[in-house]
């Protein structure tokens, strides 16, 4: 899969390469001052000049290729690489004098062979990985074996070894952990692009739903309270409007709620409604409970306009003690529906059940084809 060059992984991997490039021109600054020494202690200057010349070109070359490809060389290199590090330690057995190859950078095969297993990590597949590292410790085992006089210098060659055998393994799992980690913040900012736009979109469907509603009645022939409709149309232009302006919603001090389901009864005068509000008098709702739930009372009273033909409607409202909170309930004496079989509509399902769930509010919904339909609305104490 393409990465895009600004994800997250895509940085990861040019962090990594970065760390190799700089490891080995690391590695041969600190070649460089011991390159007369090599040539004065050596007795073939020959074939230490070829192994210079071809430690130097492959430490810049491999250093470009991964700055160039933004990312670790892959496993052709890394095959190269370690190829050209197990030919210099061999070399080094003719050029380097016993006594030079370990703690001096006349040796260079040694920090050499390190350099190269840190830019294994550009090697996916595990096996190869570990045939690589294995190949350049033995190796590394071989070129210091002549050393060994003692306990002491097998204890320095092991130490040697398990440079290799330490170092390498902890770079390549730090690699691994670190493009995981950049993999998992890509899919986390991936769901939630995801999560955001599927809340945009329902806030949209939000503010448009009950003013599409209403400019349907509006537009259609024998609705009979036209200033009722007016006064809702100027309600949900406002929605609207600060929906798609990124405005906030024109804002009101805390109501009762009473009050706001009195207002809501109001701007539907034209159904057979009566409102019963007297009992929740004392209950005082937040601005943003009140916007929801006048949305929500608004969308089900438009429900009933357009779809149930009731003949009586009844709005209550009143305050509850045990637990403390309130109810709102709206019934109905019309057409009804099927609850289990009959989808709920954008109005329904997101403007009144899942909306007002945000603010803890349960809705529950009874309805009987024929008979008539009840919605019931329960709030708890701010």
């Amino acid at each position: 899969m393409p990465l895009s060059d600004h994800s997250t992984h895509a940085a990861a991997l040019r962090l990594l390469s970065y760390f190799v490039a700089a490891v080995r021109v690391g590695t041969l600054v600190q070649m460089a001052p011991s390159l007369g020494a090599a040539f004065a202690e050596t007795e073939r200057p020959a074939l230490t000049a070829v192994t210079w010349v071809v430690a130097a070109t492959m430490l810049l070359t491999v250093a470009a290729a991964a700055l160039v490809r933004r990312r670790p060389t892959g496993t052709r290199v890394a095959l190269l690489d370690v190829g050209v590090a197990l030919a210099l330690l061999v070399a080094g057995s003719w050029t380097v004098p016993e006594a030079d190859r370990m703690g001096t950078w006349v040796g260079f095969q040694l920090g050499y062979a390190l350099c190269v297993s840190f830019g294994l990590i550009g090697v996916q597949a595990r096996w190869v990985w570990l045939l690589l590292l294995a190949a350049l410790a033995v190796a590394e085992a071989a070129y210091l074996a002549p050393t060994v006089e003692g306990w002491a210098d097998l204890a320095a060659v092991a130490g040697n070894v398990l440079t290799i055998a330490v170092l390498g393994p902890l770079s390549w799992f730090g690699a691994r952990l670190i493009t995981r980690i950049a993999s998992d913040a890509d899919e986390a900012r991936r769901l939630a692009a995801a999560a955001a736009q599927a809340e945009e979109e329902r806030r949209a469907r939000l503010a448009i739903h009950n003013g599409t509603a209403v400019m349907r009645l509006m537009v259609e022939s024998g609705v009979g309270d036209r200033h009722g409709l007016r006064t809702q149309a100027e309600a949900e232009l406002n929605r609207m409007r600060a929906y798609l302006t990124g405005a906030p919603a024109p804002t009101t001090d805390p109501t009762t709620l009473a009050a706001l389901v009195t207002a809501a009864g109001a701007e539907f005068d034209d159904l057979p409604i009566t409102v019963v509000a007297d009992l929740a008098q004392d209950t005082v709702l937040p601005r943003e409970l009140a916007d929801d739930l006048a949305a929500a009372l608004r969308s089900l009273l438009l429900n009933v306009r357009q779809h149930s033909g009731a003949g009586r409607v009844v709005l209550h409202a009143e305050e509850q003690e045990d637990p403390p909170g309130w109810e709102v309930s709206l019934h109905d004496d019309g057409s009804g529906f099927e609850t289990t079989r009959t989808p709920y509509g954008v109005g329904l399902r997101e403007v009144v059940v899942e909306q007002l769930a945000r603010s803890g509010v349960t809705t529950t919904i009874d309805s009987v084809p024929g008979v008539g339909t009840t919605v019931t609305l329960v709030g708890q104490e701010s």
